[in-house]
């Protein structure tokens, strides 16, 4: 069935409208608490990286947390990639809207609202005045705009982004659930997700996997780019000074789960390269 994203903006509704779809129509829900859940299978140097993503932290956070731009990005891919592949899910949030742009058999949705309404929605939900639920959803407004700015380079809000706009100001979550099932069937008639397409989500998973270690072991790995080939194999390309290096860089990504065959094309160079990120 259709993999689905839902980007909602807080106090919009999104996050129950995303929980209460897929509870009807028999979808796995990939929202904060399951991918805590799926993080627990990443080595545990990453615990705070992983716990600062799921919770979509604004930059700060991270250049605190990280040494590398990349280490968090291939983090939030891999679990999107391996939710991709679980079949018949809702990814909520951490950009999967942006990890899974141009899939035909990706539906990607925006749950949105005025400020106005969100602030009073919130105020309502949590028990607290206008005032201190206008500045929390600003706020968020502010940190997940910079979360993805940061992540992917894009705007959040770009309309070109999302296949289907959701207004709860006039839509109500009821008819939200409705409209998403309508579009996300039409989806699944014209571009459903096929073994190779889970073959294909599974792959690009284990190549983030293996990018994340790269980076965990080897100080020179940003000039490897891993891969997919087919089930199980991968090609390793890029730059590495030495053929010790090249050498480290392959045992490193066979140990990965998943991977059993590497095409080790690195290129051992003593001249400065650009970083392939």
């Amino acid at each position: 069935m259709t993999v689905i994203t839902v980007s909602r903006e807080v106090g919009s509704h999104g996050g129950s409208i995303a929980a209460r779809f897929a509870e009807e129509n028999g979808y796995q829900l990939y929202g904060k608490e399951r991918f805590h859940r799926e993080a627990e299978g990443f080595h545990g140097h990453f615990a705070r990286e992983v716990e600062a993503l799921t919770n979509e932290s604004p930059p700060k956070l991270f250049e605190k947390l990280f040494h590398n731009h990349c280490v968090y990005g291939n983090i939030i891919a891999a679990m999107v990639y391996e939710a991709a592949a679980a079949d018949n899910v809702v990814i909520v949030g951490r950009g999967g809207q942006f990890i899974l742009e141009g899939l035909k058999c990706v539906l990607n949705v925006r749950v949105v609202s005025p400020v106005e309404e969100r602030i009073r929605n919130y105020a309502g939900f949590k028990g607290i005045d206008i005032g201190m639920a206008g500045d929390i959803i600003k706020a968020s407004d502010r940190e997940r705009g910079a979360f993805i700015k940061y992540l992917h380079n894009r705007n959040i809000a770009e309309h070109g982004a999302y296949d289907l706009t959701i207004n709860t100001r006039v839509v109500s979550p009821e008819m939200a659930v409705k409209l998403i099932k309508a579009v996300a069937e039409e989806v699944d008639n014209l571009h459903p997700v096929t073994p190779e397409i889970k073959l294909e989500f599974r792959q690009m998973a284990i190549c983030k996997r293996a990018e994340l270690m790269l980076m965990m072991e080897m100080g020179e790995s940003n000039a490897v780019k891993v891969s997919p080939c087919e089930s199980g194999k991968v090609m390793l390309t890029g730059y590495l000074p030495t053929e010790g290096e090249k050498v480290s860089a392959e045992n490193i990504v066979r140990s990965v789960q998943g991977v059993h065959k590497v095409d080790n094309r690195i290129v051992v160079s003593q001249f400065p390269v650009r970083p392939w990120y």
